[in-house]
């Protein structure tokens, strides 16, 4: 597994240091004592996982769990780390909106075991990501007969050829800059680009443009990067496809 990026929000200098240590031999850390430091962190970067102590003094800890939550996407998990271990209480923190719970004083070998079984269980969810994206229709056909209910083939045809253009544009614009950071033009764009295309039944491009706007909304430099590559990709197979299937059009108002 490659090194992943962990947050580590623990007030307790002792504990806090052993986290640190054990976590600093596999992966790459950042670590602070006081949520408002933390917070500032997350508006910047996204880690892939989150530890919180239940236990910290500036702000509580439910709250600080909401305010993590709408900086991160649903793929960063976020681990209570508490003294309990009686297991109402850990039911209660999980139904809070914590992905798990690792119960204090820890156990180094177990920790370091619990928190790669962690990111295991993330890559696989990732992957799944991943090839529902690749399952996405290029054109859902339902969409596209709906359409055509509320107007004539020609026009429907019309804004579909609109809608290509659109995306010549923003290929363009991606060839232009291959490095594009997520700036609020570029955000623009792509925002324009998922309505249309999930108006449209472009579902395959929807997915795409979701997720590059959420990487770049949550200024995620890199992923946004590989996912403008993707993004493209779905851009010209979507183009591809409307170009080799103009009978498509015909066939299905038959």
């Amino acid at each position: 597994m490659k090194s992943k990026n962990i947050l580590i929000v623990e007030d307790k200098e002792q504990e806090r240091k052993l986290f640190e240590y054990l976590i600093g031999q596999i992966h790459t850390f950042q670590s602070f004592d006081a949520c408002k430091d933390a917070l500032a962190h997350l508006a910047n970067q996204q880690p892939n996982l989150i530890l919180i102590s239940v236990q910290l003094t500036d702000l509580e800890t439910l709250s600080f769990l909401q305010k993590v939550r709408a900086l991160v996407d649903c793929s960063c998990l976020v681990v209570a780390l508490s003294p309990t271990k009686d297991q109402t209480q850990i039911a209660y923190y999980l139904e809070q909106g914590f992905d798990d719970l690792i119960s204090k004083p820890i156990r180094p070998k177990e920790f370091i075991l619990k928190i790669q079984s962690l990111l295991e269980m993330q890559a696989e969810a990732d992957l799944n990501t991943l090839k529902k994206k690749d399952l996405a229709p290029i054109l859902n056909p339902e969409v596209y007969q709906q359409l055509l209910r509320l107007s004539s083939r020609e026009v429907i045809l019309q804004v579909y050829s609109e809608f290509v253009q659109e995306c010549e544009s923003l290929i363009q614009l991606l060839e232009r800059n291959p490095l594009a950071k997520p700036s609020a033009e570029m955000l623009g764009i792509i925002h324009t680009i998922k309505g249309n295309s999930g108006t449209l039944g472009a579902e395959k491009i929807y997915v795409a443009a979701k997720q590059s706007e959420s990487s770049g909304r949550l200024q995620k430099s890199i992923e946004f990067t590989e996912s403008l590559h993707y993004l493209k990709a779905t851009l010209v197979e979507f183009q591809e496809y409307f170009k080799k299937e103009p009978s498509l059009y015909h066939a299905q108002q038959n």
